[in-house]
């Protein structure tokens, strides 16, 4: 018979390989909805139209990524830290916040359509696709969160699979009826996310207006303030990318580089996303804890050094297994690939790239866990500003070629940064220091 306590610790074996499993399955099911339209519009799509599509793909990344600085990822890293009613109040808040998010981004984008003169290489035109679909993309993105903030990534995979099987059947009409094109692609990514959010709310039976905006910023001020801001960095540096190669080279080459980017970089950027998202509540929970008195606190300030460090020994032997293996094929298939042989020259340093930020994650997950928002901001200003002078300076003297060896030195920059930056936020972690007590008077002596 087996002994009870080692029934229970399998039984929470168990649990935990089925919470992992459903955290990766449910990345891979959202990265694949969102890498369709890169990977499907460089296969079916000219050159020249793919260009097109990926810079708008780039300018509506943007907007759903810095609302999930403002929303989703302070969901992950405070929500977490709550149950019952307090989590469900900032999840209510934050699906309102990523409604209002959603429609100031569909009006900006309708205003870029009207008044972008659409001549030479960056060309904007396809944004009026997108501009219907910011809301349900905002709100899905938030819906997920919420659910992985819970710890109940089976949920997200629901919603994710009903945006992901609705876009995929789709696209598939699409490409039966021969009536590929961009401006297709980019609506049946968002009519995706419509069906998913659709789901999310009769099951949870919620409406996006019944949270208060205004609450939401006001309760997570002290960490959506700084990651909006982080945000925003972050992703003014994704999109100059798709600026400055389609401005200094051509669509040609940023095409290229996205469809390198898309097939060896982007699952690795997901496989990324999906291990944050199950690191984060656990490191903020452990970093919490941290700041109790006694033996509690000890313990968990240690649990958390010991996540990253065997973590990034973990994922630094990944890393070159990685770039062992993936660069070789990559390469192989681009050079007999005649639509994008000449970008072969990108597998390498793309890998490289890939390598880099998968042994960041760690670092990442656990400065979000302390809630060090103000040092991930120095550390994406870092990380920004070397890439994108190395990019330029890459791409005018080394073309696309030199532009993606430019964009390895940031993100190399950037690895450095963050490990400093952790080392140093971690002379903060740990039970505060009993304070002495203050010594009794002498007695006096008779005389």
């Amino acid at each position: 018979m087996t002994p009870r306590p080692l029934l229970r610790r399998l039984q929470g074996l168990r649990g935990a390989s089925r919470f992992v499993g459903a955290g990766l399955l449910d990345q891979v099911v959202i990265a694949a909805a969102n890498s369709a339209n890169t990977l499907l519009g460089g296969i079916l799509l000219p050159k020249e139209q793919f260009g097109a599509l990926a810079l708008a793909l780039a300018v509506g990344y943007f907007a759903m990524y810095l609302n999930r600085a403002v929303v989703g990822d302070v969901l992950l890293a405070l929500a977490s830290r709550y149950d019952g009613d307090p989590r469900i109040r900032l999840a209510r808040n934050g699906l309102a916040t990523a409604l209002c998010s959603g429609l100031v981004t569909t009006v900006v984008f309708v205003g870029l359509w009207a008044a972008w003169p659409n001549r030479g290489e960056i060309d904007l035109h396809d944004l009026i696709w997108l501009a219907p679909f910011m809301i349900p993309i905002m709100l899905h993105d938030t819906a997920r969160c919420d659910y992985l903030a819970d710890r109940r990534p089976d949920k997200a995979l629901g919603i994710d699979l009903v945006w992901a099987g609705t876009q995929a059947v789709m696209v598939v009409t699409m490409i039966v009826t021969h009536s590929s094109s961009a401006g297709g692609l980019l609506a049946v990514w968002g009519l995706g996310a419509t069906a998913g959010i659709t789901v999310y709310l009769l099951r949870e039976k919620r409406l996006p207006w019944q949270g208060n905006p205004l609450a939401w910023l006001a309760e997570t001020r002290h960490l959506s303030s700084w990651f909006t801001i982080t945000a925003i960095v972050a992703q003014v540096q994704v999109l100059a990318i798709s600026f400055v190669v389609a401005g200094r080279l051509s669509k040609i080459d940023l095409g290229n580089l996205r469809f390198v980017q898309t097939v060896q970089l982007q699952p690795v950027q997901n496989l990324i996303t999906a291990i944050q998202s199950l690191l984060v509540p656990r490191a903020s929970r452990n970093a919490a804890d941290a700041a109790k008195p006694g033996p509690e606190g000890v313990e968990a300030a240690a649990a958390l050094r010991r996540q990253t460090r065997t973590l990034a020994t973990a994922f630094a032997v990944l890393g070159v297994l990685m770039v062992l293996i993936i660069w070789p094929i990559v390469s192989f298939v681009l050079v007999h690939t005649h639509k994008f042989s000449e970008a072969a020259p990108l597998a390498l340093p793309i890998a490289l790239q890939g390598a880099v930020y998968l042994l960041q994650v760690p670092f990442t997950a656990a400065m979000r866990g302390m809630h060090r928002a103000r040092m991930l901001f120095l550390q994406y200003v870092v990380f920004a500003v070397v890439s994108l002078s190395g990019l330029t300076l890459g791409a005018d003297y080394g073309g696309l070629h030199g532009a993606a060896w430019g964009l390895l030195t940031g993100s190399t920059a950037g690895l450095i940064c963050m490990v400093i930056l952790y080392m140093y936020a971690l002379r903060w972690i740990g039970p505060p220091a009993a304070t002495p007590a203050p010594a009794r008077p002498a007695a006096p002596q008779k005389v």
